[in-house]
């Protein structure tokens, strides 16, 4: 397939193999490996479209201007640049309308929905596991608001809700090793030295486990909305920033790609979909 000068940066499982792809770590040969927060491995100039989905909220928030900056560099004059982020006024926006309803005219769904909304609020940016309270909470057997769910974040939520039901239901809990027999040989002052060692070493590796993951690019660093995103791009140099949705674009060809939009339904249904262009 004859490449195009369009980047997809950050892109994760989701290119197109006639586009230069770039992300931290690869599992196709179509996409390029770099450390994207030390520069884009990509002259000026030389890219008619730059485009990131999901990214620019795991870039920590003092270096997202030089990131931006990188992706004008990268362009020719009068390329297009076209962001995807977590919307934080949609969600604000819902966070508002639960709390009055379960205010109000609380439910069974009410409840799940508001529950669901300061997930997708706070959990991103605060767990310190892969998939957190977020993950735990898609893989209910039964969850009141799958509908709502399902509306929110499309084929990421199906996916995971139907990963959880495909596993089984449970399995017998191990049995416990026994520890009488020794502990009836270990004199109390051993065995406080003993756990003071063993509380100081699980301390030590909880915090290298939480440290390397939250360095592992599953967190929000940030969060943006209109506002915010409109202003990092103006003030990165971009010109005629706009907001578009996830269909419209300036990107000759967009629909083809099927980068936010696969088989007619929205990848990512509430996010912030804005494009900008570069000085010609």
């Amino acid at each position: 397939m004859q490449k195009i000068n369009y980047l997809n940066v950050g892109c994760g499982k989701k290119f197109h193999p006639a586009w230069t792809n770039v992300d931290m770590a690869s599992s196709s040969p179509h996409v390029e490996v770099h450390n994207l927060l030390h520069g884009f491995p990509y002259p000026d100039n030389q890219f008619d479209v730059v485009y990131h989905s999901q990214v620019l909220e795991h870039v920590p928030k003092d270096k997202a201007p030089g990131f931006v900056r990188e992706c004008l560099r990268v362009l020719k004059p009068g390329g297009v640049l076209r962001v995807v982020v977590p919307d934080l006024e949609n969600i604000a926006i819902e966070y508002l309308r639960h709390l009055k309803e379960n205010l109000e005219h609380p439910s069974a769904v009410s409840s799940a929905n508001y529950d669901w909304i300061l997930l997708e609020l706070f959990d991103q940016t605060v767990r310190n596991r892969p998939e957190g309270e977020m993950g735990d909470f898609l893989k209910q057997p039964r969850l009141p608001n799958e509908d709502y769910i399902v509306e929110r974040i499309g084929h990421v939520g199906r996916s995971i809700i139907a990963r959880g039901r495909s596993q089984a239901d449970g399995s017998a809990a191990a049995q416990p090793t026994p520890m009488m027999a020794k502990l009836k040989k270990v004199t109390p002052k051993r065995l406080a030295s003993h756990l003071r060692v063993k509380l100081r070493d699980k301390l030590g590796s909880e915090a290298l486990r939480i440290g390397a993951f939250r360095l592992s690019g599953e967190i929000h660093m940030w969060m943006y909305d209109r506002y915010s995103l409109g202003r990092l791009l103006e003030q990165a140099g971009f010109t005629n920033v706009r907001r578009v949705d996830a269909h419209s674009s300036a990107i000759p060809d967009w629909q083809a790609y099927e980068l936010d939009v696969k088989d007619g339904s929205v990848i990512d249904p509430t996010s912030l979909f804005m494009e900008a262009s570069k000085p010609g």
